[in-house]
């Protein structure tokens, strides 16, 4: 009889540091992160930034480099090195990619979360940053407000105005203006609080996450969603309490407002019984099922957020689990369906749609 060979795990040792690091504090970088990757370039093709722009530091193992050389001391947290990090769209394409496993997304929002603490970033950006983390997204009210004046001016003419005489082009803004989505006739908002029962017989008793944005600009997508559930058997309960996810914020280094919103959120959702939590979104779905990072080990709600994560479903990957009740027909309609990045990479959801 012979015996097996013990498992070992092989884990790079970590390199002197060549003076102060550039990262400080608990949620700096860390080395069990960088160490897995082996810089093999299979991520490189799988890089929007990369393969558009060509570049080794704009690329995932290329921006790891550089996390590295900066937490040795070896490299400023400087201009050079902001722009790189700023420049990924976190879509974390490359952790599929990867074959070592890499969690590119954490590594990339714990720097950024360094450059928010330690990097003073111009003027204008600190204000707009401090007008959208801070004074915008934790505030439903607000958010309402802001969804009526857009609302306003799309429909008074005023858009169509800008857009003939380009003044949009001449303050920069000629992009947000194209790319903003139409304001909902309704929003959300105004379902908060609510319970909607189910069609037939319940099977499940489920929360829906409602995001903050997508309630004044995608009301009707939240509306099929929850007519969907009913349809299949779900009472729908929608907790009034809840804000937006955080995932904007976790994404632009902004942590200790994410922090804020999923303390709330947590309070929200774990004071009722839900078989599942779900959301429509996959930003926010990604960023829910990792709400236990936010917390330190020691924190008293890294139990709470943990229990909360995993509860949370995307509306495609529970329904596909329990199955559809309701009858079906066909519908002859072409359509296209794109894969959202924090669904196929983020969530690892791909068949479930």
């Amino acid at each position: 009889m012979t015996s097996q060979p013990a498992q070992v795990e092989m884990q790079a040792p970590r390199p002197a540091a060549a003076s102060a690091s550039g990262f400080a504090g608990a949620e700096a970088p860390a080395w069990d992160y960088y160490s897995k990757c082996v810089h093999c370039g299979l991520c490189l093709n799988n890089c929007p930034t990369y393969r558009l722009l060509g570049v080794e530091m704009d690329s995932p193992r290329g921006r790891i480099r550089q996390m590295i050389l900066v937490d040795q001391g070896r490299l400023a947290l400087s201009d050079s090195f902001v722009q790189h990090i700023d420049r990924c769209l976190d879509c974390r394409a490359c952790e599929t990619a990867c074959p070592s496993g890499v969690q590119y997304g954490v590594l990339v929002e714990a720097a950024r979360g360094q450059i928010a603490q330690h990097y003073r970033r111009p003027l204008l950006t600190r204000l707009a940053r401090r007008l959208l983390f801070h004074e915008l997204l934790p505030h439903p009210k607000r958010i309402r407000v802001l969804g009526k004046l857009l609302r306003l001016y799309q429909r008074s003419g005023m858009q169509a105005f800008v857009r003939a005489a380009r003044l949009a082009s001449l303050v920069g803004l000629k992009d947000v203006d194209t790319f903003l989505p139409p304001m909902s006739k309704r929003f959300f908002f105004d379902r908060l609080g609510t319970t909607l029962p189910a069609i037939g017989r319940r099977r499940f008793r489920v929360a829906f996450f409602a995001g903050c944005l997508a309630q004044i600009m995608f009301q009707e997508l939240n509306e099929a969603t929850v007519r969907v559930l009913q349809k299949n058997g779900c009472e729908v309960v929608i907790p009034s309490g809840q804000l937006c996810c955080g995932a904007l914020a976790v994404h632009a280094g902004e942590r200790d407002v994410a922090r804020r919103l999923a303390e709330k959120n947590l309070e929200a959702f774990l004071g009722d019984s839900f078989d599942a939590i779900l959301t429509n979104a996959a930003g926010c779905g990604s960023t829910l099922k990792e709400y236990e990072m936010l917390f330190s080990a020691n924190s008293r709600l890294r139990e709470r957020s943990a229990d909360f994560s995993r509860k949370v479903k995307d509306v495609t990957e529970f329904l596909a689990s329990v199955g559809l009740t309701c009858p079906l027909r066909e519908t002859r309609l072409r359509v296209t369906y794109q894969d959202s990045c924090h669904l196929a990479h983020g969530q690892r959801i791909r068949v479930q749609p």
